[in-house]
C-alpha cells in the first residue's frame, strides 16, 4: 500500500512514520511535501499515485488561536475537508485526527463517539468544524479523536510535550505548578500510531475515539511522572481559574467504536507512562 503522510515531522506524525514505513510504502514529509495551506492544490498534488492519505498537520497552538482564528479555521478546518473530497473522488482512504477538546466536559464520565459536541474554546470548534467538513465531503473517511499527546519528538507548534516541560521544570525548581481539575488521559503517540494501522488496515470509518485507557487530572500525572522518576519535588495543585483559555474539565474518551469491533489496542495510561519514561529517560 502506498501511503501519503502528512505533518510526519511532528509529534504524532514521526511515530506513524516509525511503525507505517516497516509495512508499506510512506512518501512522508512537512511542507516541503506538501503545504495543506495550498489545499485547494491537492488534487492535483496525489493525482492517483496513493492507496492512503494521512494528515497529521493541524493548528495546535490552543492560546494562539483565541487571537488567531483565521490560521485554525484553514489548518483545521478548510483543509482537511478539501482534502477528504479529493480522496474521495479518487477512491483513497482518508485518515484525520481530532481531539479531546470538542466536548465541554460536563458530562463527567467518559464521552463515547456518538455524544454532542459543545467547544469551549476557538481551537476545540476549528477541529470540530473539521469532522465535520471532513465527513461530510467524504463519509468513508477516519476521524481519530485524541487526547493529551506526548511523544519522543516534540510538538513542532510549542518546542515539547507535557513530560518534558515538567522535567524542565522540575529540574529548575523544588516546586512545580500543575492544573488540578482538567480530567483527561495523556497518551503516548506510540499508541496512537498503532491504533491507526489497525484502522487502516481494517477499514474503520467515521468519528474513531483513540486514547489510552483510563482517567488522570494533570497533577496526578506530574506526580506519577515525579514518583516514578524519583523527584525530589512539589508538584502544586493550581486550578483551570489561573488559565487565559476555557477548556473542558473532564474530556476523558471512551474508546467504544474500536472496543466494539475488537480492534482496541490502545494501553493504560500509567503502563504507557512508565514505558515511555524508561524508554526516553532512564
Amino acid at each position: 500500500m502506498k501511503i501519503l503522510l502528512i505533518g510526519s515531522t511532528g509529534q504524532l506524525g514521526s511515530d506513524i512514520l516509525r511503525l507505517f514505513e516497516k509495512k508499506h510504502s510512506v512518501v512522508s514529509g512537512g511542507r516541503e511535501i506538501f503545504d495543506i495551506r495550498y489545499a485547494d492544490e491537492f488534487g492535483n498534488f496525489i493525482k492517483n499515485r496513493f492507496s492512503a492519505v494521512i494528515n497529521c498537520a493541524a493548528f495546535l497552538d490552543v492560546p494562539l488561536a483565541e487571537k488567531s482564528v483565521r490560521d485554525p479555521l484553514l489548518m483545521n478546518y478548510y483543509a482537511p475537508m478539501k482534502m477528504a473530497g479529493e480522496c474521495r473522488k479518487r477512491n483513497v482512504r482518508f485518515i484525520h485526527f481530532s481531539t479531546d477538546y470538542v466536548f465541554d466536559g460536563k458530562k463527567n464520565s467518559p464521552y463515547i463517539e456518538d455524544d454532542s459536541a459543545n467547544p469551549l474554546n476557538v481551537y476545540g470548534m476549528t477541529k470540530y468544524m473539521g469532522e465535520r467538513g471532513v465527513l461530510y465531503e467524504n463519509p468513508s473517511a477516519s476521524v481519530m479523536r485524541v487526547s493529551g499527546l506526548y511523544g519522543k519528538t516534540p510538538s513542532r507548534a510549542k518546542g515539547y510535550n507535557f513530560i518534558s516541560l515538567f522535567l524542565d521544570k522540575a529540574g529548575k525548581s523544588e516546586i512545580v505548578d500543575v492544573v488540578g481539575d482538567e480530567i483527561l488521559t495523556p497518551t503516548s503517540t506510540r499508541n496512537i500510531a498503532r491504533q491507526t494501522l489497525v484502522v487502516l488496515e481494517n477499514g474503520v470509518s467515521g468519528i474513531i475515539h483513540s486514547t489510552d485507557e483510563g482517567e488522570v487530572s494533570w497533577h496526578s500525572f506530574a506526580e506519577e511522572i515525579a514518583s516514578f522518576m524519583k523527584l525530589k519535588v512539589k508538584v502544586n495543585k493550581t486550578t483551570q481559574a489561573q488559565s487565559a483559555v476555557s477548556r473542558p474539565k473532564y474530556s476523558v474518551l471512551e474508546n467504544r467504536k474500536l472496543k466494539d469491533a475488537g480492534l482496541n489496542v490502545m494501553k493504560d495510561w500509567k503502563a504507557s507512562l512508565h514505558e515511555f519514561l524508561r524508554e526516553v529517560y532512564l
